[in-house]
Formats: structure tokens, C-alpha cells, sequence
């Protein structure tokens, strides 16, 4: 495994990605009522644990150029633009999980008492998959793989 072979978006991702790891064993969402107090890592929630399912693909893909093996060509998108979309997956998922908090089963706790909560672990895997994020997208800058972007890279002239 070279190392050297990887960019700055490469080391980027995955170090997010093993950070993202192991962040998801840490206290994620919860309840709280009368000083009683119950959390659950990232691997009771279906969004979270998807989420660093595919933090742990694009550390695989990293890995991959690393040793570097060619991946199968794509078509008309690259392996940066599919790592880029499989970013934005997974941090839009830990997202809606902290804007949704743990599920009820359908329970309505509305004046009960009971908390639901979001704890550090949440906070830290979001930080984590921006990371995935940021380095995916310095990867697909880098190598000029922008959607939108003119093939050749002079825009036409009007």
C-alpha cells in the first residue's frame, strides 16, 4: 500500500470515514425523564448505521487506490463523483436523524415528561461525514470532474 498515491481529498475521506467509525459507538440519541437517562450508539438506528456503512465504503475505496487497483470504468461519471454522492448520503442521513431525534414507535410523549435527546456521539459522526464530504469534493475539483464543467475546459463563446 503507497500512501503517496493518495491526494489530500483521499486522506481526508479516509480519516473521516475511520473517524466516522468509530464514533458511531459512542452514545448517539436517547431519553431522559426524572434523571433517568438511556442512549443508544449509532447501530440501534437504521439512518445512522447506513450512514457509516457508507463512511466505511468510501474508506474502502480509498484503500483501493491506495494499493492501486483500477476500478471499472463508470460511463459518463467517475468513482470521485459516485464517492461525492455517497458523502452527501451519508451526511444527509445523520442530519435527518438529528433534526428527527430517536423514534417513539408511534408513541406520543407530548406531556409526559420524557425527553428525547441527541447526544455527542450524533455531533461528532455529522462532523465526520462533512468530513466525507469536504474530501470527496476536493477530489472531484481536483481531477476537474465538476458537473456542468465543458469537456476540453475552454466555456464556448457567445
Amino acid at each position: 500500500m503507497d500512501l503517496s498515491k493518495l491526494s489530500t481529498g483521499d486522506k481526508i475521506t479516509g480519516g473521516s470515514g475511520i473517524l466516522l467509525l468509530l464514533f458511531s459507538f459512542f452514545p448517539w440519541l436517547g431519553f431522559s425523564y426524572a434523571g433517568f437517562s438511556e442512549s443508544r450508539s449509532a447501530w440501534t438506528f437504521t439512518l445512522c448505521w447506513l450512514a457509516v456503512i457508507l463512511g466505511v465504503a468510501l474508506v474502502v475505496l480509498t484503500v483501493l487506490k491506495a494499493m492501486g487497483t483500477e476500478l471499472p470504468a463508470l460511463g459518463s461519471i467517475t468513482w470521485n463523483q459516485v464517492a461525492l454522492g455517497i458523502a452527501i448520503v451519508a451526511a444527509a442521513f445523520i442530519l435527518i436523524k438529528i433534526i428527527t431525534g430517536p423514534g417513539t414507535g408511534g408513541v406520543d410523549l407530548s406531556g409526559t415528561g420524557v425527553d428525547k435527546e441527541r447526544k455527542i456521539g450524533i455531533f461528532l459522526g455529522f462532523l465526520a461525514s462533512l468530513g466525507l464530504v469536504a474530501g470527496t469534493f476536493l477530489n472531484v475539483k481536483e481531477a476537474g470532474e465538476m458537473p456542468g464543467k465543458p469537456a476540453g475546459g475552454t466555456p464556448p463563446t457567445a
